[in-house]
């Protein structure tokens, strides 16, 4: 098993760990990534389960398409400029781990729901996906993980499953490196603008983790217009991210509740938010809507 023959060798490789969206967006802008003579940095290997949805975006992607419905143009002509350059390939076998200097987890952890009816947080795929990762990475190798996990996740289910693959496969005096750096894509038409040109939080399971962390989100993204914020522990940014996600959905589910109220009774709220908006403190004063 060989890399494409398309591939530069003199380029460090990406793997990026799942293919939805998020994750067919981010090999996107890591394939889109540029040195200052304007060569590509990376070779890049998107990697999804081998299902029939998996084999379908591995195909689209190496046929030169984005995989998902969109209208922003600028994935579009990231992805025109990936075919071109070469750099951008897709696979089902996760073999292809070995070959990576970085991997990007962009794994779906979704609710699912027991046969009583009741949601809990299925981390089984999950902690396969790790344990795939553990078992073909090389020493060295920087793991960051961009899904939405409870806090916690890096240092007590990421770390040791790496550890343990590695001890397994008699590695275990060898060194790997695990991040947290989540992501704040927006649907729509500014999505690649929101991994590109936007702020970003990450952390490192120890000091040298988050120091590879820094240079590889410094290469992707245009830090000096949007600086990094680095906190101390991963699961802080595990935290930050969850609350982000958890102030955004209280945020709304209160205005779906007063939607619900002027219905009610009669009147126009959205030209009740527009008069609260017009104070400075409430400008951002969100809106009823589905999202919730």
């Amino acid at each position: 098993m060989k890399l494409p023959e398309k591939f530069c060798s003199d380029r460090r490789t990406v793997c990026v760990q799942g293919l939805g969206f998020v994750g067919a967006a981010m090999a996107l802008v890591t394939a889109n990534a540029w040195d200052c003579d304007g060569n590509p940095r990376y070779n890049v290997i998107g990697i999804d389960i081998n299902t029939d949805s998996g084999r379908k975006r591995v195909n689209e992607i190496n046929r030169g398409e984005f995989p998902f419905e969109s209208n922003d143009q600028k994935l579009r002509e990231a992805q025109r400029t990936a075919n071109r350059q070469g750099n951008l390939w897709a696979s089902t076998d996760p073999a292809y781990f070995q070959y990576a200097d970085v991997v990007i987890v962009d794994i779906n952890l979704d609710i699912a729901y027991g046969e009583d009816g009741q949601p809990f947080l299925n981390m089984t795929p999950f902690r396969q996906a790790i344990r795939t990762i553990g078992e073909n990475i090389r020493p060295e190798t920087l793991v960051i993980v961009e899904t939405t996990v409870p806090p916690g996740t890096c240092e007590k289910i990421v770390y040791p499953a790496v550890k343990e693959a590695f001890e397994k496969r008699g590695l275990g005096g060898e060194r790997f490196y695990i991040a947290h750096s989540y992501e704040r894509v927006m649907p729509g038409e500014h999505y690649y603008d929101s991994i590109v040109n936007y702020w970003r939080v990450f952390s490192g399971i120890d000091k040298d983790s988050a120091e590879k962390c820094r240079a590889f989100l410094e290469s992707i993204i245009q830090t000096e217009t949007y600086p990094l914020t680095q906190l101390q522990r991963t699961a802080a940014t595990e935290t930050a991210k969850v609350l982000e996600n958890s102030y955004r959905a209280v945020n709304i589910a209160f205005m779906e509740e007063w939607g619900r109220f002027a219905e009610a009774v009669g009147i126009d709220l959205y030209e009740v938010i527009d008069a609260i908006r017009l104070r400075p403190t409430h400008s951002n004063m969100r809106q009823p809507g589905f999202g919730v």
